[in-house]
């Protein structure tokens, strides 16, 4: 055989030097930890520390009425207190007052008339829609929480390296712990202010809508912590798997109503109260008096949809002939006026 031949038949036998390389090749590869090691499960751990020693109650809103200049009475005469171990979600309609409320709470706004009395001591936790607007943009995530827990003495989250971990059990990369804040995706800012929330440690923790950014295990991940946290939480979401998990799932858990200027606490838990929505809406449908309803709007991720509207119920009415006389006025005015 020719040289080349030869060459080609060890080759394709693969042989001394072929089998050493190959050898070699797969050596390296068991050594090398990124083939060896499995690809980390997605893990997320939401914890909010204990809060310190505080006498109740933390708060208390006293025959407190609120309107917007020269508006409407958004609430009127309004008592409601929050304790240590107070677990409320607030549920409404769209616009009714949950986020004022929440604002009146937190003494962003003064009521009209009445009173909103504090704890002098009281430290709280705020998750709002726009949590743009509370971040410091400029600086990195470890930054901030540095911050935080030199401002409210959190000891545990001075040094670098403790607040990565935290930003990491709360689900934030690495990579995005020294990346000002400003060029991170809304799911990773939202990860970034409930780690901010623990580094606080408030006594209350005042939610509003905080799964908008969350995936599902997140979701789950916040629901187990805060049913664990020591402090009162008041939840404003249409989120009813959070609802169920970290209010109704506590023996302290209620539902507080908001509608047509009051705040009614409602006597069961998440699930009674979607079932009592249903109803309403079905006795809307069949032309149920709309006044004497106490609820406007279906609450649950599983419904979302709003109660038909005046017209929609009017169309139905009509379809009934309700209407019908007042059509056949018109029709008369419409007669006279051509006369």
């Amino acid at each position: 055989k020719s040289k080349a031949q030869a060459a080609q038949a060890v080759s394709k036998r693969g042989g001394k030097g072929g089998d050493k390389n190959s050898k070699a090749g797969k050596e390296e590869d068991k050594k090398d930890p990124a083939i060896l090691s499995k690809p980390k499960e997605y893990e997320v751990r939401f914890h909010f520390p204990e809060p310190p020693e505080l006498a109740p109650p933390y708060l208390q809103l006293c025959d407190v009425s609120f309107s917007y200049e020269q508006g409407p009475h958004i609430f009127q005469d309004v008592n409601l207190g929050l304790w240590p171990d107070s677990r409320i979600a607030i549920v409404g309609a769209n616009g009714c007052g949950k986020s004022t409320l929440l604002r009146l709470m937190l003494g962003e706004l003064n009521p009209s008339s009445g009173e909103v009395r504090r704890n002098p001591k009281l430290r709280v936790g705020r998750y709002s829609q726009h949590f743009v607007d509370v971040l410091p943009l400029e600086q990195t995530a470890v930054e901030h929480l540095q911050a935080l827990a030199a401002t409210h003495g959190n000891a545990m989250l001075e040094a670098s390296q403790r607040c990565r971990q935290q930003l990491g059990r709360y689900g934030l990369e690495s990579r995005a712990h020294v990346i000002a804040l400003k060029h991170l995706s809304g799911g990773q800012k939202a990860r970034v202010v409930l780690a901010s929330l623990a580094a606080s440690v408030p006594h209350v923790l005042l939610l509003d809508e905080p799964t908008n950014h969350l995936d599902i295990e997140s979701i789950e991940a916040l629901g187990a912590a805060l049913l664990e946290f020591k402090g009162a939480v008041v939840l404003v979401s249409h989120d009813a798997r959070l609802i169920r998990r970290a209010i109704s799932g506590s023996s302290k858990g209620e539902i507080w109503v908001v509608g047509e200027g009051k705040v009614t606490p409602f006597l069961g838990d998440m699930d009674d109260y979607q079932q009592f929505v249903l109803e309403q809406m079905e006795k809307m449908m069949t032309g149920c008096d709309s006044r004497n309803l106490k609820l406007q709007a279906v609450e649950g991720a599983t419904t979302r949809e709003a109660l038909p509207s005046k017209k929609a119920v009017g169309m139905t009415e009509r379809g009934r002939g309700k209407w019908e006389d007042e059509d056949e006025d018109e029709d008369e005015d419409e007669d006279e006026d051509e006369d």
